[in-house]
């Protein structure tokens, strides 16, 4: 059964001093597939940039580019819009190698290994899979501030703690232990707070969505903005600037199900 998402995303960089040559890419602009459907959306930037391209990645991620040259101490991009969420609608496809195989930040590690020996096997590749998610979601303890977007898998399993991504690491590098397919997904579940990440798992030809920060399936109630073999292939938000300045960042989300 499928659902209508209102969503709303807004995420404010302020800069302690002026900064120019700014030059950003977001990959916040949800795109179509065969079980999601965008009705409407608009992505405001500020300040305004001097150039901004619309494109599409490797991983099928769509993609804003542009560059601000003049001076700011504050950098603010907000998305809106409806879509369409309906998992009947899938359709069946073999995934790219390279969602099987270990990536940057979910190398498999000695622990890792004992860890992934320890959960028993059995059932079906998608049943596996959704054990797999249970155990890391058992293991690990939800703590902000206590990693990195560059710490990996391994980092993440041995501390027993992390945030949303730590979680989705340690899954999809336990499912490609498995042989199972699996990759990093960057959304807006329905709720209000910060974006969020989870995982898919390819089974039975299809991609299901895996939640283990949450322990549960990520279905309808979820919109996609971008898709890669771990976080370091679709930050939402990545840029380089001149200028010596600290940066902190605001994040809000809200999506509601209609």
């Amino acid at each position: 059964m499928g659902c209508e998402l209102s969503f709303y995303f807004d995420v404010r960089l302020a800069f302690s001093a002026p900064v120019t040559e700014h030059n950003f890419l977001l990959r916040c602009i949800p795109a179509d597939a065969p079980e999601q459907r965008i009705l409407s959306y608009t992505l405001s930037i500020l300040p305004r940039s001097a150039a901004t391209g619309i494109g599409e990645d490797a991983f099928g991620n769509r993609y804003c580019s542009g560059r601000i040259e003049s001076a700011h101490d504050e950098f603010r991009y907000t998305l809106q819009g409806t879509a369409y969420r309906d998992d009947t609608m899938r359709s069946k496809a073999d995934p790219p190698g390279f969602y099987r195989y270990p990536s940057p930040l979910t190398r498999p590690t000695g622990e890792l290994r004992a860890f992934f020996e320890s959960v028993p096997q059995g059932g079906s590749p998608l049943e596996y899979a959704a054990g797999l998610s249970a155990r890391v979601h058992e293991h690990f303890s939800y703590a902000p501030g206590s990693t990195a977007v560059s710490t990996t898998a391994g980092e993440a399993l041995a501390l027993s703690k992390g945030v949303c991504q730590d979680y989705a690491h340690v899954f999809i590098a336990l499912c490609r232990m498995a042989g199972i397919p699996a990759r990093y997904v960057s959304g807006l579940p329905v709720g209000e707070g910060a974006s969020h990440a989870w995982a898919e798992v390819w089974a039975d030809g299809l991609w299901h969505g895996i939640d283990p920060t949450r322990g549960c399936a990520a279905r309808e109630g979820y919109l996609k903005l971008c898709v890669g073999r771990d976080y370091s292939d679709c930050p939402l938000e990545r840029g380089v600037f001149s200028g010596s300045a600290m940066q902190t960042q605001a994040v809000f989300m809200k999506v509601t199900d209609q």
